[in-house]
């Protein structure tokens, strides 16, 4: 399955996170050429210090259409495109009632950022590649405490968005994973280790799967959407079951 991959041209863009660099690695291992972006060229070199791997890196103010387009311009010919920016964790939260057009401005921002890439990318994504998008559970789970309905509503536009793009750019196949909750540190930075400890007590009790998500398994899930090409349309989940309670 991963030969298909082999000296394929793969394009991330990325937030930095522990999703985006597990990618890139896999990538690598796999054959492909991979473009890894972020919008800081100093947490990019970071990155490829720790990785050690060969692989060229971009940065790219993913709000920003103007630096979307010069960095496909700049990216060329490309077979496969995952976009992963702006993590759920890290976008504004807060009660519908006390919600500020800000808040829910900069958490719709997921979706632009998605449009943006997805929309610069046709100028020279290869016929028979891939786009993997990157919404969220919230689509489909909600939360008792309230305050990620503006979140819940960018990651709904993203999955409907690639739906029909699958559609509409066929045979470019278009995919979108909606992954729970993941253990990734990078994203998960603003919590202490308390919470982040009762977060895994929590997954080891409450999910059917009894364990937090990991990164690597999120990773699966984008090769199998990547490779699979009778796989188009889909909004794959990977929450470890927590839908069903």
């Amino acid at each position: 399955m991963f030969q298909f991959l082999s000296g394929k041209k793969v394009v991330i863009i990325g937030i930095n996170s522990g999703l985006d660099l597990a990618i890139a690695k896999k990538m690598v291992e796999v054959g492909a050429k991979v473009v890894l972006s972020h919008s800081s060229e100093e947490k990019l070199n970071e990155a490829m210090n720790l990785m050690s791997l060969e692989m060229e890196t971009k940065t790219v103010d993913v709000f920003n259409e103007d630096s979307v387009n010069t960095f496909f311009e700049e990216t060329g010919n490309f077979d496969h495109l995952v976009v992963t920016a702006a993590g759920d964790r890290n976008m504004p939260r807060s009660l519908l009632a006390q919600m500020t057009t800000e808040t829910a401005t900069g958490a719709m921002n997921k979706f632009w950022g998605t449009f943006f890439a997805v929309r610069a990318s046709l100028q020279n994504i290869a016929t028979d590649g891939s786009i993997t998008l990157t919404s969220s559970v919230t689509i489909s789970k909600s939360s008792k405490m309230g305050g990620i309905s503006a979140i819940a509503a960018a990651n709904g536009a993203i999955a409907v968005f690639g739906r029909s793009l699958a559609l509409e750019i066929s045979p470019i196949r278009v995919n979108v994973i909606a992954p729970g909750l993941i253990e990734d540190k990078s994203i998960w930075s603003s919590q202490s280790d308390s919470e982040r400890s009762d977060l895994t007590k929590w997954a080891e009790t409450a999910l059917p799967v009894e364990h937090l998500g990991q990164v690597e398994e999120v990773v699966q899930a984008v090769l199998s959407l990547m490779t699979n090409t009778y796989m188009t349309g889909v909004v794959l989940p990977v929450d470890g079951g927590v839908t069903l309670l």
